[in-house]
């Protein structure tokens, strides 16, 4: 039997990350630079070398929430999205997973419940501190506004025109950044327990990605310049950087764009300001990134 084929894409946190585990609004888009494909099959499935334990215990989880009694099905995969990037290359396994077993099953999930599903698995499963914005924008694709603020944990959606966007320049250092979760343990822990500092900082994060939507919608890169920066700078405040990424931010600074991280630390996003040739942000972030490529947004899969 043929294979069934699901694929996700990495994304890029642009705004308010990562105020989506706090209920705030965000705004993010999928990236055509790296994919992950998962698939399907009834038949037997030699795992390539690059097929990690961690991979096969994610795609195992998917089949446990989606098809405990469908009895056996064989999986692969593949990825190219940077280890620990912060591009979110673990719920990329899961969506890519989720899609195919719907197309192999006949599940009949819609996007927003593989989104749901997805999270669910990294909060009960696997204990990991996150928001729902990695798993909703990589449901939905494209470009979205993103509102966590109501009732419905998974939350409201508007889907913005990517071309509205600056160029967008990706840049990521040599060594991997820490597990997203990780990152986020101590300041849920400290917004949990009321730290005023904590709470005031991170109701922030909504105002700028807000703002910088409606900079978007009025062609004002300048101000969806600033956005982007005040959300590194906040994020300073709050959370230990790791200083080879946050290098990767001065630099692009100093070259004339506005930088921040595309999610908990590893790759950073570049915003050249009016003026500034994006081809001059690159020279400058190639002596302290280990990669550094313009990306474009992909739409809904």
């Amino acid at each position: 039997m043929s294979a069934s084929v699901g694929r996700a894409r990495a994304r890029i946190g642009l705004l308010g990350n990562p105020g989506d585990l706090y209920g705030g609004n965000v705004l993010a888009a999928t990236i055509d630079t790296f994919e992950t494909v998962a698939t399907v099959t009834d038949t037997v499935f030699y795992a390539p070398a690059s097929f990690q334990p961690d991979v096969a215990d994610l795609q195992r989880l998917a089949i446990a929430r989606v098809a405990p009694s469908k009895g056996a099905i064989a999986l692969g995969l593949t990825t190219d999205v940077p280890v620990q990037s912060g591009l979110s290359g673990s719920s990329a396994i899961l969506l890519a997973t989720l899609r195919a077993l719907d197309t192999h099953l006949d599940l009949g999930l819609q996007p927003l419940e593989m989104a749901q599903i997805a999270w669910d698995i990294e909060r009960e499963e696997l204990g990991i501190v996150a928001g729902p914005q990695d798993r909703v924008i990589q449901a939905l694709g494209g470009l979205q506004h993103m509102d966590f603020s109501g009732p419905d944990e998974i939350g409201t959606h508007e889907s913005l025109d990517p071309d509205l966007l600056p160029p967008l320049l990706l840049a990521w250092p040599e060594e991997p950044g820490t597990p997203s979760g990780d990152v986020h343990r101590a300041v849920w822990e400290r917004w949990s327990a009321g730290d005023s500092p904590v709470r005031q900082s991170i109701a922030g994060f909504a105002e700028i990605a807000d703002t910088g939507r409606q900079a978007l919608l009025d062609g004002d890169t300048t101000a969806f310049c600033d956005a982007v920066d005040a959300n590194f700078d906040l994020r300073r405040m709050i959370f230990t950087l790791d200083d080879d990424q946050a290098a990767l931010v001065t630099a692009a600074r100093a070259a004339g764009a506005a930088a921040k991280f595309c999610g908990s630390g590893g790759a950073i996003v570049a915003v050249p300001r009016p003026g500034t040739d994006l081809d001059a942000v690159a020279d400058a972030l190639e002596p302290v990134a280990s990669v550094c490529r313009r990306v474009r947004v992909s739409l809904a899969l």
